[in-house]
């Protein structure tokens, strides 16, 4: 019997391959996540009811792992401990439909010559029921020992099955707990993310506002080209606002919606829409593009990277700064999208700099001109560009400014798109 702080972690040897009956049943016990879990209250007197029930000295409620029996709560015997799955006697329960009993271990071949019946605690009889996951995988045992041969009568028996009914209702109870939290926490950044993509388009109106307030002495056609910024802007909050709503939160995923896009032409949309605020920050706004640029990918998804890149490449510039859009898309196979947004902004301070695309409000900024940031946007972007398959880097030098680089491969279109 190893303690836990002998610390062993569950692992399949190389030279062993379970067999598909075994990964399933491994499977449904992660979903519990009780392996390697501490004693708790609620299963501690469970067990010990069980001692209770049949008259014996020692129960135990066993969590069986592939190489090693976990302890989770017992009596008589110590607990949060780990057993060689091929020492237990509960590796057999677990294959069994209900009771396992064995009256006298010193005359079972199987038993027979272990060490907790040749020697200290001298165990000879014992009782165990599975216990069953709701997809009726067997994931342990709750069993009862006891130092003198004994068999247990058919209510101790049926007493034995109860509780370790009770025990699995109890596990079910919490995984469900837990599947409604991690809903709840989604919900939450879902409800942020929004709030976040909502406020990048709202910088595009405010920043036209700001400019036709502040700047603008032209002639009506100007203040119409503005103006249709502004509606352009409103109607990208609409469109990422359905965009977010449909993400997935059951699965934490969003799907892609692939179709031809012209690259080029979506970038120079995007960057007209902020061009106000760059105007109003007195920062140029550099363009460097590859013609003809027809390429496969989500163009929603697509948007929310670039704009997200160029909202914080503006957030962070100071005036008279300089951000710079390099676009290409290089052959092979796939084809590869490359992108690059530089800024000679503030930069990025290395504290920050290991948890970037991790949502974490503590490490927020704020940009050159008390801009307010949330912490969703890097994040934002990694995921989107994630569901691409695609990769992100960033270099960036305190006080000089950032780059960030994007590759995205080429998606396919499924028959129906196609059609």
């Amino acid at each position: 019997m190893k303690l836990l702080t002998d610390h062993l972690p569950e692992k399949v040897p190389q030279d062993s391959v379970p067999s598909e009956e075994e990964k399933e049943r491994l499977a449904q016990l992660e979903e519990y996540d009780i392996y390697e879990t501490m004693p708790e209250k609620e299963f501690d007197s469970l067990v010990e009811l069980a001692a209770l029930v049949t008259g014996t000295p020692v129960s135990l409620m066993n969590i069986m792992g592939y190489n090693w029996q976990w302890t989770k709560a017992a009596k008589g015997m110590p607990t949060a401990s780990y057993t060689k799955r091929s020492d237990t006697v509960c590796q057999y329960t677990i294959k069994q439909e209900g009771n396992f009993e064995i009256e006298d271990l010193s005359k079972d071949e199987r038993f027979k010559n272990k060490d907790y019946v040749k020697g200290d605690p001298d165990l000879r009889s014992y009782c165990g029921y599975p216990l069953k996951s709701a997809n009726g995988a067997n994931i342990g045992a709750i069993c009862v020992m006891d130092t003198k041969p004994k068999k247990l009568s058919d209510d101790q028996k049926q007493a034995l099955a109860t509780i370790a009914d009770e025990i699995m209702a109890r596990l079910e109870l919490r995984k469900q707990k837990h599947h409604l939290e991690n809903l709840n926490k989604e919900k939450e950044q879902l409800i942020q993310a929004i709030n976040h993509d909502i406020k990048s388009p709202l910088n595009g109106i405010i920043g036209a506002a700001g400019y036709l307030k502040n700047f603008w002495e032209g002639e009506e056609v100007e203040i119409s080209r503005i103006l249709d910024m502004i509606e352009g802007s409103g109607r990208k909050l609409i469109s990422y606002t359905s965009e977010l709503i449909s993400h997935s939160l059951l699965s934490g995923t969003t799907k892609l919606n692939v179709e031809n896009v012209h690259v080029e032409e979506t970038i120079r949309d995007i960057v007209e829409m902020y061009t106000p605020m760059a105007k109003t920050k007195e920062v140029e706004i550099v363009l460097n593009l590859g013609s003809g640029m027809e390429f496969k990918l989500d163009e929603e998804k697509f948007k929310l990277i670039v704009s997200n890149l160029l909202s914080n490449a503006l957030k962070f510039s100071e005036n008279g700064d300089k951000v710079t859009l390099e676009f290409k898309v290089e052959d092979g196979s796939p084809r590869i999208l490359k992108g690059r947004v530089t800024d000679e902004g503030i930069g990025i301070p290395e504290d920050i700099l290991s948890n970037l695309f991790t949502r974490n409000k503590e490490k927020c900024r704020k940009g050159t001109q008390g801009e307010i940031s949330t912490g969703l946007g890097l994040p934002m972007i990694k995921q989107m560009v994630d569901i691409h398959d695609g990769t992100i880097a960033i270099e960036t030098e305190e006080g000089e400014g950032s780059t960030f680089q994007i590759e995205i491969p080429e998606q396919t279109l499924s028959e129906t798109e196609e059609a």
